[in-house]
């Protein structure tokens, strides 16, 4: 369970909340600042140690900087894990990430990162910055582990980014992924948003690529391989993107000689250096707003080959006004921070400079895209 201190709340917090919070950040203190546990005054250095600190605390409640302090609860309300955020010179700091020293490895660290995360993103803080000390290999770890990446580096320091977004969409779809083709087909059985008429889109989109002999076909978001594991069996060279590690090993399983790549689309670009018969976006580009969506699809325009095709797959209306109507259909189910493709949307972009552009309706729900390089 998440709390998050912050200004006069700090104040008023109970003693029993201070020591507990205060109790995560003991380990080790006396040596860190240089004294021995043996010395005779060390009940009076420990004593001083906790004045300083909750001094500190107490001073959070004035410091503009801080974001918050976020504290993380186990099942019986006792602390096990606390961060911070603090703004520093236009940028946002975790610091001070720290586990109850009789909690280690019970994944109380990364469930607090996660939490902290979605909080950040609900207050429009989409990059996070860390600055690791080198000596501290269990941290730079854990950094290194939860996809932040390094942006500088000297004796002392790693510094750190992380996008926000990208995290807890990776999060999201990687306790998603062992269950995620039975959502596909429950919500397509029933005949509802988001996935009504998924297999139609499916085949739509295999059809279209099985017309050429050999083809070399890209994925972005390629999930599980639902998509491109048919292409994939009738011989055709399949490379995939998507943000999830536990996707990519289930797509794995059915695509041992497909090439994948770890990333979100536009890091994952960066690793590819050929070009492409067909480029496939399956439920997967409404991750982006509308303006990175045509960004993206201008910016594929050099990995296409001659006559080369991006065919896109999704929730999708002819106007506006008919994705608006869909929204309220399904209002109480409805995910707010999804931009679903709309045709009219992208004819009057500039996508019509790059592209010859068709489209299909397929149902109330999906259609399916044609973007014919020109």
């Amino acid at each position: 369970m998440l709390e998050i201190w912050k200004g006069k709340q700090i104040l008023q917090l109970k003693d029993k909340d201070i020591e507990q919070w205060f109790d995560v950040l003991n380990n080790g203190l006396v040596e860190d600042r240089g004294f021995n546990i043996n010395d005779s005054n060390i009940e009076e250095i420990k004593s001083n140690i906790r004045k300083d600190y909750i001094e500190y605390l107490m001073s959070c409640s004035m410091d503009e900087n801080l974001q918050a302090y976020y504290i993380f609860r186990d099942e019986y309300n006792v602390i096990v894990a606390v961060c911070r955020i603090v703004f520093d010179e236009g940028e946002y700091y975790l610091e001070g990430l720290e586990t109850h020293r009789n909690y280690y490895r019970k994944g109380f660290a990364t469930q607090l990162l996660l939490e902290v995360l979605l909080e950040l993103k609900r207050n429009n803080i989409l990059k996070v910055y860390s600055i690791v000390r080198n000596h501290n290999p269990k941290s730079l770890n854990f950094h290194k582990k939860h996809g932040f990446t390094i942006v500088m580096e000297d004796n002392t320091n790693t510094k750190f980014s992380l996008n926000v977004e990208n995290k807890i969409r990776k999060e999201l779809f990687d306790r998603w992924a062992k269950d995620y083709n039975k959502s596909v087909l429950k919500s397509e059985k029933e005949g509802s948003y988001p996935f009504a008429g998924y297999s139609e889109v499916k085949y739509s989109i295999i059809d279209i690529i099985s017309d050429a002999k050999k083809a070399k076909v890209l994925e972005m978001g390629v999930g599980t391989g639902e998509i491109t594991k048919p292409l994939y069996d009738l011989g055709y060279e399949i490379t995939g993107v998507d943000l999830s590690n536990k996707m990519i090993e289930i797509a794995k399983i059915h695509m041992e000689k497909a090439a994948f790549i770890l990333a979100d689309f536009s890091n994952g670009l960066n690793e590819i250096s050929n070009k492409f018969d067909f480029i496939v976006f399956s439920y997967s580009i409404h991750h982006l707003s509308y303006n990175d969506q045509i960004e993206l699809l201008i910016k594929l325009n050099d990995y296409l080959n001659e006559d080369g095709v991006i065919i896109i797959g999704d929730v999708s209306t002819f106007t506006i006004e008919d994705m608006n109507q869909l929204q309220n259909k399904y209002a109480d189910i409805w995910d707010d921070e999804e931009y679903y493709p709309i045709l009219k949307k992208y004819q009057l972009s500039r996508l019509t400079d790059f592209y010859k552009l068709s489209y299909v309706q397929i149902n109330e729900v999906a259609g399916v895209y044609k973007f014919r390089k020109k």
